[in-house]
Formats: structure tokens, sequence, C-alpha cells
């Protein structure tokens, strides 16, 4: 998180990893949340805040740096079934990747999200955060962007925190889908669901029944896939459930 005062501007801007952040304004300052994601590289990054006049032109700016620490994430071979190795295409990759895209290019500059997550149904984590994938024996070929909880066919999904749904309905590779906005650029994603129970503007508070957990999309079973996305980064939402994140 960033957080700094906004020297009277009536707007801000942090550019990190050449991805544009908008800031959220608390009385006489700005914050926002920045993330990197499991492919970024170790290192210490360069922070640009843009502080913007009422009429758009560029006021100043400030500067500051985000280290990155190297994580050993581990290795893992998956066997899909035919039907799910099917979804292995490109064209059906642009088209997940075009439906989250437009759905976190929206921005809420508000905080709606309080206190810690809560995972969104009561299971054991069968995949970790950034495990590294191969699928039928092939090289690793990507990193999980998310957690996988185990979840029978039918299990309730809740929210994992207070927002507005943004997104609700099916994807090419997560099945059917809900993404909750929670504010100041967070989201979060339930994926492989066999049934929704919401749609998209709806307020949700946490705890509220989301979806049913199934095996829809690309899976090897029933599971949930759930994830917390920062402007398009995908990272590891388990810290969320430890810590309450921003001010």
């Amino acid at each position: 998180m960033v957080r700094l005062w906004g020297y009277m501007a009536p707007s801000a801007m942090a550019v990190f990893n050449e991805r544009r952040y908008p800031l959220v304004a608390d009385g006489e300052f700005f914050w926002g949340i920045l993330a990197a994601g499991v492919d970024q590289p170790a290192g210490d990054y360069p922070v640009v805040i843009q502080l913007y006049q009422a009429n758009g032109a560029l006021l100043g700016e400030l500067q500051t740096q985000i280290g990155v620490v190297a994580m050993d994430y581990p290795e893992e071979n998956i066997d899909l079934p035919p039907e799910s190795t099917a979804l292995l295409t490109p064209e059906l990759a642009q088209e997940e990747a075009n439906i989250r895209a437009s759905t976190f290019a929206l921005f809420t500059a508000q905080k709606l999200w309080a206190g810690v997550f809560i995972y969104p149904v009561d299971a054991i984590i069968v995949s970790p955060y950034g495990i590294g994938r191969s699928y039928n024996g092939g090289p690793v070929s990507s990193h999980h962007g998310g957690v996988d909880l185990a979840a029978e066919e039918g299990v309730p999904v809740v929210a994992s925190n207070s927002g507005r749904v943004a997104y609700a309905g099916p994807a090419p590779i997560r099945g059917n889908s809900v993404i909750i906005d929670h504010g100041a650029g967070v989201f979060s994603g339930y994926h492989h669901l066999s049934a929704i129970a919401v749609q998209a503007g709806q307020m949700v508070n946490k705890g509220d029944l989301v979806g049913n957990a199934g095996s829809t999309g690309m899976v090897t079973g029933p599971h949930l896939h759930w994830e917390i996305i920062v402007r398009g980064v995908e990272i590891d939402p388990i810290p969320w459930t430890l810590e309450e994140k921003g001010p």
C-alpha cells in the first residue's frame, strides 16, 4: 500500500511496473494498493506518484521504490481429461483474457471491503497460489494465479468480502464465474461454479451466497478456484485473510 499527503491535488495516480493505479482520496491524503504478480522478477522497482490539477494537467511527481523478493514456488503436472484438454487453445485463452481485462478496467474510487477477507468455502487448500503448472506431461507453461479449495459439487460459495458484482457468467477456461469489485482496484474471483446466485451490479456483503462449487471449465474435478486481483494482477489471497489491507 502507498499513502501520501495530497498537496491539495484533486486527483493522483501511481505508476508501478508500467501499470497505472488511480489512487483513492482520503481527506488530504491519497492511498492505493499496488501489486506484483508471480512472474515479477525480484528487484527494486520505481514507483512514480503523479498529482493532477482539476483540469487534468500534471501538478507534480513524487518517486519512491518497492522491493520485490524472489519466491521458490514448487511445480506440478496436471493430467487433464480430453474435454478439458480441448479448452487449451489460444482462441479460448484470448476470449477469457478479454472478459477479464474489461472487468478489471473498472475502477471504484472507494474502499468497499472491511476487515480481513474470509475463505469462500470452509475447505483445505489443494493447490496454492504461484505453483508452476505443466499439463499432460508438458513443460511448465503457467503459474497458478489463485488458490484451489477442495469443494464438492453444490457446496455453497460465499463472498470473501463486501463489494459490487462486476461479472457473473461463463468463462471458457475458468467456467462459471463471479467476480466482485471491492473498490480501489481490488477484485475477488470465484470460478468453476456449478451455479451462480448473483448478477452483475448487485451489492453483496461479506458471507453472502454468490454461487455453488462445481466443475465447469478446465478442471479435473469439482473444486473452487479463488482469486484476488489488483488492477488486473493476480496475487495470493491468503495474506488478505490474515490482516486488513488498506487504511
